[in-house]
C-alpha cells in the first residue's frame, strides 16, 4: 500500500493523540485489479468489455479473497457494510480500527471542525498484503471545493454583462447541428449540494432548450437541499450548462456528503465514483466532477483508490472529466506552502482534466481572442501543473513537460480547456435570479457534454462509447496539429505569488492542448 499521510499540515495547527477512540470511523479496502498494465493498454485503445464477468476473467480478484478478507474484518470487530468486486467497506469505532491496523490515530481542530489522521501505515495480514491497493478512510485532513467563481469585472462579459448564452458556445466552438445527446447519460457528481428544479427550467426555458430529463441520487443518503444555499451554485451550473449542450441526454446528479462532522472526504469521492461505475440502472457513459485542491491535502493512498476506480469505469466505456482548478499553478484553497501544487482528482491519470481559457468574440459570434487564464484581479487563474504523486502517463510520453520543485516529470495537468475565466463568465439562473459564474466547474460539464454528443454519433455508427480511449485520442489530436484544437500560446497561471506555468505552443500546464473545434474533434472520433 501507499503512504497514507499527507504532507502538508501547516495550515492546521498543533497535532495531539485522538482522545475519542470510541466514535464510529467507515473505511474502505479497495483491491488492485489484476493485469492492470494490460487493461490500460486495452483501455487506451478504446476497448469496453461486453460484461463484468468477462472483465473479471481476465482482471478479477481470486474467487476466495473478498470472502476470507471479510471473514477476517468480522472475527477482528469490524462490521461490514457494502462490497465490490474490488473494494469492502466497514465500520468500526476509531479503538478497532487502530487495533486491527496496528496503527495510532492523531487529531486537531481547525476552524470548528476535528482532523484526525494516522500516525503510522497500517499493518495487513501477509496472506492480504499484497492484494491490497489502499485503506481509505484514515483521515479526514483533505477536502475538496467547488471551482466556480463569479465576475469581479464586467468590462467583457457578453451580452450586455450577461454572460455567455449556450449559443454564443455552440457558435464558437463550432458544436455541429443535429446532435443533442439522445441516448446518452451524463453523470454529474457532487458533493454536499443541491439544486432547485425551478432554476433549471427557467434556464433552458429563457434560452428555447428543451428541458432534460434531471434525476437526483443520493449515493449516501444525503438529500437534495432545494438549492438553498450559495453552495448549491455549483450543482446549479454544471446542470444548466451540461443540459445546454446536450438536451437530449439524461442527466444524472450523484449526491454525497462532503465529508462533514468526523467523515473523510476522500471517502466520500471514493463512494461516489463506486456507486456511478456500479450503477447499471442508469449506466451513464460520461461523468464530470467540478471540485479540488491540491494534491498535497491528500493521502497518496486515496487518490491511488479514485485512480484504480477511474479505470474501472473507463472499461465500462466511462469518461471521467474533472476541472483543474481556479487557483493557477498555486493550487491550493486557503493557506499553504507558496510552492507550485496540481489539483486532485484532475491528477488522477485516467481522468480528462479541463483547464481554463479566456474568451472574447467578435460581432459575429467568432472568437476574437482566446487566452489563457490568466489573473489579472486577484481572481483565479487556470488550474494546473506537475504531479508529485503519479508518474508520466503513457499517453504524455512524447510531450515535453516541465519540472516541478526539481523532481522528475509526472502526470502533467490539464489535457484540454474552454472558456473558464468568470470576467468572460457564463450566464445561469440561481435562487430566482440570472447571474454569471465561471470557473473550471464550468469547462468540465461542458466539455461532458461535448463528449455525449460524440458518444450519440458513435452510437448512430454502430460503435461502443470512447471511454478510456478518449485521453490517448486527445493527446495524437493535439500532436498532430490536426485542426481539432485551437492553440492557445498566450498567458500564464501563476496566482497568490506562486510563479507557475506559461502557455506555449502545443500541450501546455495552463490549457493543455487547447479548446476544441467541436465538429471536427466529432468527426476525428467517430
Amino acid at each position: 500500500m501507499s503512504r497514507h499521510t499527507p504532507e502538508e499540515y501547516q495550515h492546521l495547527g498543533q497535532w495531539s493523540r485522538l482522545t475519542q477512540g470510541s466514535a464510529p470511523l467507515e473505511i474502505a479496502l479497495v483491491f488492485h485489479i489484476q493485469n492492470r498494465n494490460q487493461l490500460e493498454q486495452k483501455t487506451a485503445h478504446g476497448v469496453v468489455f461486453s460484461s463484468r464477468e468477462e472483465f473479471l476473467r481476465k482482471h478479477g480478484l481470486p474467487t476466495s479473497l473478498l470472502a476470507r478478507t471479510k471473514r477476517w474484518l468480522m472475527q477482528s470487530g469490524l462490521q461490514v457494510t457494502e462490497q465490490d468486486d474490488f473494494s469492502i467497506w466497514a465500520r468500526g469505532t476509531f479503538d478497532t480500527v487502530a487495533r486491527v491496523f496496528q496503527i495510532g490515530f492523531s487529531e486537531t481542530y481547525h476552524l470548528g471542525r476535528r482532523k484526525f489522521r494516522p500516525e503510522s501505515e497500517p499493518t495487513l495480514p501477509d496472506w492480504l498484503q499484497p492484494y491490497v491497493l489502499s485503506l481509505v478512510g484514515l483521515d479526514n485532513v483533505g477536502e475538496l471545493h467547488p471551482k466556480h467563481r463569479q465576475p469581479r469585472r464586467d468590462t467583457e462579459l457578453a451580452n450586455g454583462n450577461q454572460g455567455f448564452f449556450p449559443a454564443d458556445i455552440q457558435r464558437c466552438y463550432q458544436v455541429p447541428p443535429g446532435l443533442d445527446g439522445s441516448g446518452v447519460t451524463i453523470g454529474i457528481l457532487e458533493f454536499s449540494n443541491g439544486f432547485a428544479e425551478s432554476d433549471l427550467q427557467a434556464f433552458w426555458s429563457s434560452f428555447n432548450i428543451p428541458a432534460p430529463t434531471v434525476e437526483f441520487v443520493s449515493v449516501d443518503g444525503t438529500p437534495n437541499d432545494g438549492g438553498v444555499s450559495a453552495q448549491d451554485m455549483e450543482c446549479t451550473l454544471d446542470v444548466e450548462w451540461a443540459g445546454a449542450m446536450a438536451p437530449g441526454a439524461r442527466l444524472v446528479v450523484y449526491e454525497a456528503s462532503a465529508g462533514s462532522s468526523d467523515r473523510s472526504f476522500g471517502l466520500s469521492v471514493l463512494k461516489n465514483l463506486r456507486f456511478v461505475l456500479n450503477d447499471s440502472t442508469r449506466q451513464p457513459s460520461v461523468v464530470t466532477i467540478s471540485y479540488g485542491d491540491g494534491e498535497s491535502r491528500f493521502a497518496a493512498a486515496v487518490m491511488e483508490a479514485w485512480d484504480s476506480t477511474v479505470l474501472e469505469m473507463n472499461a465500462k466505456g466511462m469518461t471521467v472529466f474533472v476541472a483543474s482548478g481556479d487557483e493557477g499553478a498555486y493550487g491550493l484553497h486557503g493557506i499553504g506552502l507558496p510552492i507550485r501544487h496540481v489539483d486532485t482528482p484532475a491528477n488522477v491519470p485516467q481522468v480528462v482534466a479541463v483547464g481554463g481559457t479566456h474568451l472574447t468574440l467578435n460581432g459575429q459570434g467568432q472568437i476574437a481572442n482566446e487566452t489563457g487564464w490568466t489573473d489579472t484581479n486577484d481572481n483565479g487563474a487556470s488550474g494546473g501543473g506537475i504531479s508529485q504523486i503519479f508518474s508520466v502517463p503513457s499517453y504524455q510520453t512524447s510531450v515535453a513537460l516541465p519540472l516541478s520543485g526539481g523532481t522528475p516529470p509526472g502526470r502533467g495537468v490539464p489535457d484540454v480547456a474552454l472558456n473558464a475565466d468568470p470576467d468572460t463568465g457564463y450566464a445561469i439562473m440561481f435562487q430566482n435570479a440570472a447571474t454569471v459564474v465561471g470557473g473550471t466547474s464550468a469547462a468540465s460539464p461542458i466539455w461532458a457534454a461535448f463528449t455525449a454528443l460524440l458518444n450519440q454519433q458513435r452510437a448512430s455508427a454502430g460503435k461502443s462509447p470512447i471511454g478510456g480511449g478518449l485521453l490517448p485520442g486527445l493527446y495524437q489530436s493535439g500532436a498532430s496539429n490536426s485542426g481539432v484544437f485551437r492553440d492557445i500560446t498566450v498567458g500564464n497561471n501563476n496566482y497568490f505569488g506562486v510563479v507557475g506555468y506559461s502557455c506555449t505552443p502545443g500541450w501546455d500546464a495552463v490549457t493543455g492542448w487547447g479548446s476544441p473545434n467541436v465538429g471536427q474533434w466529432i468527426q476525428a472520433w467517430s
